[in-house]
């Protein structure tokens, strides 16, 4: 049996969308987030040749840390020449050099860390070969752990396990040299690593809730309400607005007025003192005229 080494290189560009019904979960690889990817790898062989891997697919994580997906890739051989020499034309001409498979995919993040996010995936599929070699089923299983490199940068690193069935349709499909049969349809396995760019893992600042409108009042129709009463010939006027009061004019405070007296009552026992008499004071009295005479009389004002 030929061992051929494989190094396969894979660059995965990974643009986690937010979904519109996402949850309140802060942590990468949340609830709502969709995962597309493009890979490119291939493969040389010094004797068989060499091949070239295109691949594209998407995950979406229905809970978080858990995601469905679809996974497209597309394989193409260029034997060399020195294979074709070795094998004939007729046993070439069943050879297949195109490898088509769709492969349904399962990815648990196990531990969703901000720095280390360990996973698992698991994918189980068709393969259509060329030349009418028929279908055949293909499982693989990739554990690996990313690392988390940069503000949106995750590194890569896991396994890649996987094997074809069933093994008679296997053999079937690559019957024509036992080589290749033992190694189209034995388990395969490998190292992968890869750059993952996450953007838009988090979930933006919510703004807050706005409260909810009051209840609106409906009133009843107007019918029930009863009509309203007619005023009497004789109603009063309208009460004659009042004239508006106005406040005095701001100036200093008025002189405060001293407290009243205390007045005594006179008791037996606190006589009120005595009044003096009124003192003989000599009265001024008009002139007498001498005998004979008359006093003038002044003349009237």
């Amino acid at each position: 049996m030929r061992r051929t080494v494989v190094l396969t290189a894979l660059l995965a560009l990974a643009l986690p969308v937010q979904a519109a019904h996402a949850d309140d979960d802060y942590r990468p690889f949340r609830r709502g987030t969709v995962l597309p990817s493009f890979s490119l790898g291939g493969s040389f062989s010094r004797n068989y040749g060499g091949s070239l891997a295109v691949g594209a697919g998407a995950s979406y994580f229905v809970v978080g840390g858990f995601a469905v997906g679809l996974h497209l890739r597309n394989v193409t051989t260029f034997y060399s020449q020195y294979f074709k020499e070795q094998v004939g034309p007729d046993i070439f001409a069943k050879i297949p050099t195109n490898e088509f498979s769709l492969t349904p995919s399962l990815l648990w993040v196990i531990y969703r860390g901000e720095r280390v996010a360990p996973y698992l995936s698991f994918g189980v599929g068709p393969v259509f070969l060329n030349k009418h070699r028929g279908v055949m089923g293909q499982w693989t299983v990739g554990p690996g752990v990313m690392f988390r490199a940069g503000n949106s940068l995750w590194l890569d690193l896991g396994l890649g396990l996987g094997m074809r069935f069933t093994k008679d349709r296997c053999q079937d499909a690559y019957d024509y040299l036992d080589p290749i049969t033992d190694y189209a349809c034995s388990f395969t396995w490998g190292f992968r690593a890869g750059l993952v760019f996450g953007l838009g893992g988090r979930r933006p600042a919510q703004a807050p809730a706005r409260p909810s409108p009051p209840a609106q009042y409906t009133p009843p129709p107007a019918s029930a309400y009863p009509p309203p009463a007619q005023p009497g010939p004789n109603a009063s006027p309208p009460p004659t607005p009042a004239a508006p009061v106005e406040a005095p004019p701001e100036g200093p405070p008025p002189p405060a007025t001293p407290a009243p007296m205390p007045v005594e009552t006179p008791t037996p026992a606190n006589p009120p003192p005595a009044t003096p008499p009124p003192a003989n004071t000599p009265t001024e009295t008009a002139p007498v005229p001498p005998p004979g005479e008359n006093l003038p009389i002044p003349p009237p004002a």
